[in-house]
């Protein structure tokens, strides 16, 4: 059981540094090229876990290869152009506060295009979440949230596209 905590104390560990290591390489290296190679270095380093754990790699089909570039373009590499972009924008960790409410977003427009039920639990969260970001990266004014474009569009398009992977 121990194993499992210390697991996910290293998993929270590794996500928060990438806000830090990405505010700290933004002002050095262009989005495009730090996307690339973060998007590089994983893609081997997962090719190889999954080569040490499965003994090979899964074969595909046909018909997912356009979807699963068409996923790893977008779903990884815009993403992290988007990410690498906003942290020359905000704080790292006013950037974290925007990404915790990718949830909020996936909800939304799974609802919106998908017809996903929204319960009173759901939408009193949502509403939870939203307020205490807005107070967050706003700094307590939320007036810069309508003035300045403050991230909100990379989440929501983070949320577009993890609410349509499915479909591929």
């Amino acid at each position: 059981m121990a194993v499992i905590y210390i697991k996910l104390l290293l998993t929270a560990f590794l996500w928060g540094g990438t806000f830090i290591a990405g505010r700290a390489i933004a002002g050095d290296v262009g989005p495009y090229s730090a996307a690339f190679l973060r998007f590089a270095v994983a893609s081997v380093l997962l090719l190889a876990l999954t080569w040490k754990e499965e003994g090979r790699l899964p074969s595909l089909k046909k018909e997912q290869v356009i979807p699963l570039l068409l996923l790893g373009v977008t779903g990884a590499f815009a993403y992290n152009i988007f990410f690498l972009k906003g942290l020359k924008l905000i704080s790292a960790g006013r950037a974290s506060v925007i990404i915790a409410n990718n949830p909020v977003f996936i909800a939304l427009f799974s609802a919106l295009f998908f017809k996903d039920k929204l319960s009173w639990m759901k939408i009193g969260g949502i509403a939870i979440s939203v307020t205490g970001a807005v107070i967050v990266i706003s700094k307590g004014n939320p007036g810069l949230m309508v003035s300045g474009g403050i991230g909100w569009a990379r989440s929501s398009y983070w949320a577009a596209w993890r609410a349509g992977s499915p479909i591929l």
